[in-house]
C-alpha cells in the first residue's frame, strides 16, 4: 500500500527504525490505521488527508504528529489504556463478546505477548478462543490489573486483524470486589469458583452429622426447605438417555447420597446465586457467560453429584454456560493427565450424557493444557460441548525463547524458581520432585529446553513459579526478569508467535479432528 510505504520511507530518511505490522492496517473513516513497533515500543498510527475533520480522531491519545507529504497527514499513539478503550470503540472486532454454547478454547497469557500466537492457532482451526482468560490469582500474582488484561489483547486482536470473535474469561472469581472489577474491565464471561463454600469433608461424616449440617443449610437462600429437597429428589429414578437412545443412565439418591450432596455443595450453589444476583444488576438487560466450577475438591464428582448441581440449578432458573467438574483422576500442573484412561473415558462419556440432556452447557476441563492423552476422548464424545482452558502453558513455551536466545538469563530464573518453589507450589497438587531435576551448572546450553521444559519435574517447577519470577525487582526497585523476558520475547517475535501456536495447536487438532 502506497500509504504504509511512504510512512515507512519517511522515518527511514529520519534515522527510525519501525516495523509496521502489515495485519494491522485498517481503512476507517477516511483514514488509514496500523500498528508500529519502535524499539520495544509499539504505537498506534493513523495516516489522514490534510484538511480533514481531525475530531473524527479526537478520542486517542497523540504523543507525535507529522506530515508525509502535501496531501497527508499523521498521529502516532501510545499503546496505552485510554488508547485501547478508544480502539474498542472505534473498532467493535477489537472488544470481547459473549459467545453462549459455542464450544471454546481459553488461551490464558500472564505476559501480556503471546495472545498473537493464540490467534494464529485458533485461525488455523477455526475454534473460537477466549483470548482474554485469567484468573484473579493469576492477576495478582503477575501484578495484572483485569484491564490490563483486556487492553494487551485488543492490541493484538488488532495487530493480527483477527476479526472472527473472541470472549474475555474473567476466572475463578470469589468475591464481589473481584466481578466488579471485572466487569468494569469488559470482560464479558465470569467463572464462579464457589470452593470455598464447598464441604470437602461431606464424604467422611457419618449420618448424625450429615443431618446436622444439612439441617444449617441456607435454605432461605436457596428458596426451598430441607424438607423440600427430600420431597424433589427421593423415591424417584432419573432416567438419562442418549438421544440416539443407546446409552442410558438411571440415577437414584438415597437419603445418604443426597444428604452428602447437599452438604457439600448446597452452600456454593447458594454462594453461586449471590454472585450471579451481582452479575444480573450490573449487565442490567445486557448478556454475559456463566461458568461454576466445583473442580477443586479432593474427590471426583460423581454422577449423583453432578445431576444435584445441574437440577439445583435449574430449580433456581441460574442458567449456566458451563460447568467445571473435578474428573477422575489427576490434573497436575503442565503435564499430561495421570490415571487410568479407560476409567477416565467411561466416567467422562457419562457426564457428558447428563451434561446434554440437563443441559443446555459445557463441559468445562480446568488445567487443561498438555493433558494430551484425553483430548481424542474429549473429542470423540464432546468436542460441541467443551471449554478447555489452558493458561501457564505459554508461559512455558515463552520460556524456550529464552532457554534459546539467552540462555544465561534462563539460568537465572531456573535458580530463583527452585529458591521459590516450596512457598509458591503451596496453592497447588503437584508431584514435582526437586532432587530428580539436575543442577543447572550441569546442564549444557543446548540441553536447557529438554531438561527444564520438555521433562515434567523442570516444567511444573518453572510453571508454579511464574508470580515470583514475573514481580520479581532488585533493591532498586526495578524488574529482575519482566523487563528482560519481554526484550527477548520481542527481539524473537515471529518466532515466538510460531512457538506458542504450534504448541497451541497441538492440543486443538488432538480435540476437533478426532
Amino acid at each position: 500500500m502506497r500509504v504504509i510505504q511512504a510512512f515507512k520511507e519517511s522515518f527511514k530518511r529520519r534515522g527510525r527504525s519501525i516495523k509496521i505490522y502489515e495485519s494491522s492496517v485498517t481503512e476507517k473513516d477516511n483514514a488509514i490505521f496500523f500498528l508500529i513497533r519502535e524499539g520495544y515500543d509499539k504505537k498506534l498510527v493513523i495516516v489522514y488527508q490534510s484538511g480533514s475533520n481531525e475530531e473524527v480522531y479526537k478520542g486517542f491519545i497523540v504523543e507525535e504528529k507529522g506530515r508525509l507529504d502535501n496531501v497527508l497527514n499523521y498521529k502516532i499513539c501510545p499503546c496505552n489504556g485510554r488508547n485501547a478503550a478508544e480502539l474498542r470503540r472505534r473498532f467493535p472486532f477489537t472488544k470481547p463478546r459473549v459467545m453462549g454454547l459455542t464450544p471454546a478454547m481459553g488461551m490464558g497469557d500472564r505476559i501480556g505477548l503471546s495472545t498473537p500466537g493464540h490467534i494464529r492457532a485458533a485461525r488455523k482451526f477455526g475454534i473460537f478462543p477466549v483470548l482474554a482468560q485469567q484468573s484473579i490469582r493469576e492477576m495478582k500474582r503477575t501484578l495484572r490489573s483485569p484491564e490490563d488484561v483486556i487492553n494487551d489483547v485488543s492490541w493484538a486482536v488488532f495487530q493480527e486483524g483477527y476479526r472472527d470473535g473472541f470472549a474475555a474469561d474473567a476466572d475463578h472469581l470469589k468475591t464481589e470486589e473481584d466481578v466488579k472489577a471485572c466487569f468494569e474491565a469488559g470482560f464479558t464471561m465470569y467463572t464462579i469458583d464457589p470452593s470455598d463454600y464447598v464441604d470437602d469433608e461431606a464424604d467422611k461424616y457419618d449420618l448424625k452429622e450429615l443431618r446436622r449440617r444439612f439441617d444449617n443449610l441456607p435454605w432461605r437462600e436457596l428458596a426451598c426447605s430441607g424438607k423440600d429437597i427430600l420431597k424433589m429428589y427421593l423415591g424417584k429414578e432419573f432416567k438419562i438417555e442418549s438421544e440416539d437412545g443407546r446409552h442410558v443412565l438411571r440415577l437414584a439418591f438415597s437419603e445418604e447420597d443426597l444428604l452428602r450432596a447437599a452438604v457439600k455443595y448446597s452452600a456454593a450453589i447458594a454462594h453461586t446465586l449471590r454472585l450471579k444476583r451481582l452479575l444480573d444488576d450490573l449487565f442490567k438487560d445486557k448478556q454475559y457467560d456463566l461458568e461454576v466450577s466445583v473442580d477443586e475438591t479432593d474427590t471426583p464428582t460423581s454422577l449423583l453429584e453432578h445431576l444435584f448441581i445441574s437440577l439445583e440449578f435449574k430449580r433456581l432458573n441460574v442458567r449456566i454456560q458451563g460447568l467445571a467438574l473435578r474428573f477422575v483422576g489427576i490434573f497436575e500442573k503442565a503435564i499430561d493427565y495421570i490415571g487410568d484412561l479407560k476409567e477416565f473415558e467411561k466416567t467422562f462419556q457419562q457426564h457428558v450424557l447428563i451434561a446434554r440432556r440437563l443441559g443446555s452447557y459445557k463441559l468445562s476441563i480446568h488445567s487443561g493444557s498438555d493433558k494430551f492423552s484425553i483430548y481424542p476422548i474429549l473429542g470423540r464424545y464432546a468436542k460441541d460441548i467443551i471449554h478447555l482452558k489452558t493458561s501457564g502453558t505459554s508461559y512455558l513455551e515463552s520460556l524456550r525463547i529464552i532457554a534459546r536466545h539467552d540462555p544465561q538469563l534462563f539460568r537465572e530464573i531456573v535458580r530463583y524458581s527452585i529458591k521459590h518453589f516450596e512457598e509458591d507450589k503451596k496453592t497447588y497438587h503437584l508431584s514435582t520432585d526437586l532432587s530428580a531435576i539436575p543442577l543447572i551448572d550441569n546442564v549444557p546450553d543446548k540441553n536447557l529446553e529438554e531438561t527444564y521444559l520438555n521433562d515434567k519435574f523442570g516444567r511444573q517447577m518453572l510453571h508454579v513459579t511464574y508470580g515470583s519470577v514475573l514481580t520479581a525487582k532488585t533493591k532498586d526497585g526495578e524488574w529482575l526478569f519482566r523487563d528482560r523476558i519481554r526484550k527477548v520475547l520481542i527481539d524473537n517475535e515471529e518466532e515466538f508467535y510460531q512457538t506458542i501456536s504450534k504448541h497451541i495447536e497441538r492440543h486443538i487438532k488432538s480435540i476437533v479432528q478426532t
